[in-house]
């Protein structure tokens, strides 16, 4: 079975290394069937690793080498596939794999098409190493291999100034994440002498190390996750193509914090401040990145900000001890998030390039596969009931309120998020796909071909069914078993909780969220349909709030003023002042200096002879003078 963990591992790193090769053939369709058969063929391993694990095989490990090995610092090259790690190896694969076939299609007119799937192949990898790391160490590896797979991919196209900024905010806000997360493992270490997931998790205690350890692994997370305060890079990743928002920034990368702390999980539950602080931290996210939402025309840049909402819910439900909720809503988001952003690709695609919805409109007509498909996204993620995201949401929504890690505050903040979520996203289906066209009649839209409508098919598929792995007891009782919670019962803690279930209480909080979002949906919808802008509504009563939700809390700006433009203007003054005044200076002088010496000597060559007979008496009667002073001296 080792041998399948490497081959999971090798085949992504081999269509990379194919496609790295040839960069000089650009090939579209044949860079593209090896980068997405290498992905596919790891996705059959999984299964075939996860199919093993059900029938009761023990976690599967494989031990390349002792990789560092310094007095008690002992760390191995090894890699484990378990209950935990074998969904999320499947989710990065079996997405991975429906999003480069999307990709096909989608850059056959890019010119450089073996360099984008070397990149897509690079990242797969390296999001391999980082789930399947049995050390943080190794995770570690994986972290920072998708922070620069991330960064080649959202400044592919790097002559737009724009869009290689972008790359550079994420790259930059990635690594501040980073210097937190390696203190987070120094902390471990000097405390345990090991990084070793399972030894970690079983040497937990409630100590004060503890907790500062927990923190700063959980800071490392905001920036590889885009919480507050590091979410400002995500909305600008959306430069990079389509399928990269669709594969980086919905269904894997994003999602490595939270995987993290599941994977951590009794760590975490030792420490019920730093638990506390991630689902403050969790709910603010999701609240104020919903908000932010509201007053988004691009496309892409809704479905961002929804992403990081979405991740506040998972990191909500970790805050409060939900971590199989957590891990349930991680997966159905990577289903509708990765139909959506492939759903936006497929208009931008069919609206040749446009992604202002506001000049789109009536697109149902015109794309028909990617109307259906996308309104099974919209309905999952609304929470619609018996979408997978209804199972999902709805279980973090309980357990926020259940847990006594939670509280009724967190759920209230948590439904509003709902709330908000229906209202953008409706927004979205009726300014893109309902209602009257407003595009230019000289390019009408068109449909996508089979490359791109297959991905959205399956993913919609996957969307509306994905929740039944994860059904309540309080919905499907002995008739449809949660299977979720049965994979993960000896991989996680049971959520803290302070009585038993109520079930009645369960389905009122059930019912009460799922009718309020409805009716959010309703109300939007039919105001969008009589042509009531409610934004302009709300512009003429509400300007400061509109002001604050355009300007994005002005958290760009607040990091331009105090953060990246001071360090600007500290590097202006120490060019002034240092380079330029001191260091500068100095060399001129010492080069004038030499140059002074070498022309004199220069104009001694002057190829006069007596002048040069001068020189050699002048020579000969020091030397003299030299020669007399030692022999007194020796006399």
């Amino acid at each position: 079975m080792g041998v399948i963990v490497g081959s999971i591992l090798l085949f992504p790193l081999l269509g990379f290394v194919i496609n790295g090769l040839n960069l000089k053939k650009q090939n579209y369709k044949l860079s593209g069937i090896v980068a997405t058969s290498t992905v596919f063929l790891s996705f059959c391993l999984s299964g075939k690793l996860f199919y093993a694990l059900s029938v009761g095989i023990e976690p599967i490990e494989l031990h390349l080498f002792n990789w560092i090995l310094v007095d008690d610092l002992n760390i191995e090259a090894s890699f484990v596939v378990d209950k935990i790690s074998s969904l999320m190896i499947l989710v990065v694969t079996g997405v991975g794999f429906l999003i480069h076939l999307f990709s096909i299609e989608y850059m056959s007119h890019d010119k450089k098409p073996n360099k984008y799937f070397a990149y897509l192949n690079f990242f797969v990898f390296n999001m391999l190493v980082l789930v399947m790391g049995s050390n943080l160490l190794v995770m570690f590896v994986g972290w920072e291999g998708v922070g620069l797979a991330s960064y080649l991919l959202i400044g592919f196209w790097f002559d737009d100034e724009a869009k290689a900024k972008a790359g550079m905010k994420a790259f930059v806000m990635n690594r501040i994440g980073d210097a937190f997360f390696l203190l987070g493992m120094f902390l471990i270490f000097i405390n345990l002498k090991t990084l070793d997931f399972g030894l970690i998790n079983q040497a937990s205690d409630s100590s004060m190390w503890v907790t500062a350890a927990a923190i700063l692994l959980f800071l490392g997370a905001t920036g590889k996750s885009a919480q507050l305060p590091l979410y400002t890079w995500l909305p600008d990743a959306m430069a990079g193509p389509t399928p990269v928002s669709a594969l980086i920034h919905a269904a894997t990368m994003v999602t490595a914090g939270v995987y993290m702390i599941i994977r951590l999980n009794v760590f975490y539950m030792a420490s019920p401040t730093a638990m506390l602080i991630i689902s403050i931290v969790g709910v603010m996210t999701l609240i104020i990145a919903a908000s932010i939402a509201f007053l988004q025309t691009d496309i892409k840049k809704i479905l961002a900000y929804s992403t990081i909402s979405q991740l506040g819910y998972m990191f909500l439900a970790v805050g409060v001890g939900a971590f199989g909720a957590g891990l349930f809503h991680l997966i159905t988001h990577a289903f509708f998030k990765a139909l959506l952003f492939l759903g936006a690709g497929s208009v931008i695609h069919g609206m040749h390039n446009e992604q202002d919805i506001t000049k789109m409109g009536g697109l149902r007509k015109f794309m028909p596969t990617t109307y259906i498909t996308f309104l099974m996204g919209f309905l999952a993620i609304i929470g619609f009931p018996f979408f997978s995201g209804f199972f999902s949401k709805d279980e973090i929504l309980w357990m926020s309120f259940h847990s006594d890690r939670g509280g009724v505050y967190f759920w209230v903040l948590g439904l509003v998020g709902a709330l908000f979520t229906a209202f953008y996203m409706t927004k979205t289906m009726c300014l893109t796909f309902w209602g009257n066209s407003r595009f230019s009649l000289d390019k009408k839209p068109h449909e996508s071909g089979n490359l791109i409508k297959i991905p959205l098919i399956v993913l919609a598929g996957l969307s509306v069914l994905g929740g039944l792995i994860g059904i309540p007891h309080v919905i499907g009782h002995d008739v449809v078993p949660n299977f979720l919670a049965n994979w993960l019962s000896n991989s996680i803690v049971p959520v803290p909780e302070s009585s038993h279930p109520n079930a009645t209480l369960e389905i009122a909080l059930m019912t009460i969220s799922s009718a309020l979002v409805l009716l959010v949906v309703v109300s939007t919808y039919f105001a969008y349909q009589s042509k009531q802008d409610i934004l302009k509504i709300m512009a003429n009563k509400l300007s400061k709030v509109r002001s604050l939700l355009t300007n994005k809390y002005y958290l760009d700006d607040f990091y331009d003023k105090t953060v990246s433009g001071q360090v600007v203007t500290l590097s202006q003054n120490l060019f002034r002042k240092v380079d330029v005044g001191i260091i500068d200076k100095i060399t001129y002088k010492v080069s004038e200096f030499v140059l002074s010496i070498a022309s004199t000597v220069r104009n001694m060559q002057n190829g006069n002879l007596q002048w040069y007979v001068l020189y050699v008496v002048l020579g000969m009667c020091f030397m003299s003078f030299v020669l007399i002073g030692k022999f007194k001296g020796v006399g």
